[in-house]
């Protein structure tokens, strides 16, 4: 299992992408910088988008990498997997012929560049052999991680995400090969991570303790910029785990 990291920036400034990785060059997980990673034949390659909540650091792109497929003549056609409500915010929202053309209906409802396919909580599809399960996390609106399985490996990507402890209820049968989360924010801003629905490294070491064994890899995503230096010092407390902050760019193997 390879997942390149396209984006790991919980902002975007020049030379920080935001939050998109790209697993087997055709699936992504959250479509926050992808035009801006991937060249014009890598985005043709891209067929199915996992996305966890609609917020627009995680689907921007969404809009730009339809436009320029379409305009490649490729007939290439893309799958958006989430939640109902996720997919309801995007078609309201972002592809409503108004912020943007609506790619699920051009250029015609039967043949559309874009098919939003609906995936409940618990539930799974899979993929060239890539098992995916959406599961609940605590966030400002409706917002799922995605467990990922094959060959008896597993990644769990949480996304945006408060403390959540019944995510991790729902994990706890599962030995974690990776994990994936986020931690947005230092310690010393505790209040306002949790009241926007983040982390910070105490509060998500808190999480981490719940699961059993422990994950054996830690990568740590959605890192505001400006406090990188202060996270950094926060999560050296936390040294009896394996921990890894991505960066732009890296692949992860599994």
């Amino acid at each position: 299992m390879k997942l390149k990291v396209l984006g790991a920036s919980g902002s975007d400034i020049p030379g920080q992408h935001l939050t998109s990785f790209l697993l087997d060059e055709k699936i992504l997980f959250d479509a926050g910088g992808v035009t801006n990673s991937l060249n014009l034949k890598e985005q043709q390659k891209i067929k199915y988008i996992f996305i966890t909540h609609a917020h627009l650091d995680h689907v921007r792109d969404i809009p730009f990498l339809a436009d320029n497929l379409i305009l490649s003549r490729k007939k290439s056609k893309i799958k958006v997997f989430s939640i109902k409500e996720v997919l309801d915010d995007i078609k309201k929202h972002l592809l409503n012929h108004r912020i943007w053309p609506d790619f699920t209906v051009i250029p015609n409802e039967k043949e559309s560049l874009i098919k939003l396919e609906k995936i409940k909580r618990g539930d799974s599809v899979t993929i060239n052999g890539f098992k995916i399960t959406p599961i609940a996390v605590n966030h400002t609106v409706p917002a799922v991680g995605y467990l990922v399985q094959k060959d008896n490996k597993f990644l769990f990507y949480t996304g945006d995400t408060g403390p959540t402890e019944k995510t991790w209820q729902a994990l706890s049968h599962i030995a974690l090969d990776a994990l994936i989360i986020e931690s947005s924010l230092p310690d010393k801003l505790k209040k306002i991570a949790q009241t926007t629905g983040h982390l910070t490294p105490a509060l998500l070491f808190n999480e981490i303790s719940i699961l059993k064994p422990p994950p054996k890899k830690i990568y740590i995503t959605h890192v505001k910029p400006l406090y990188r230096k202060q996270i950094e010092r926060d999560i050296q407390k936390f040294g009896c785990y394996k921990i890894q902050i991505l960066c732009d760019g890296e692949t992860i193997k599994i």
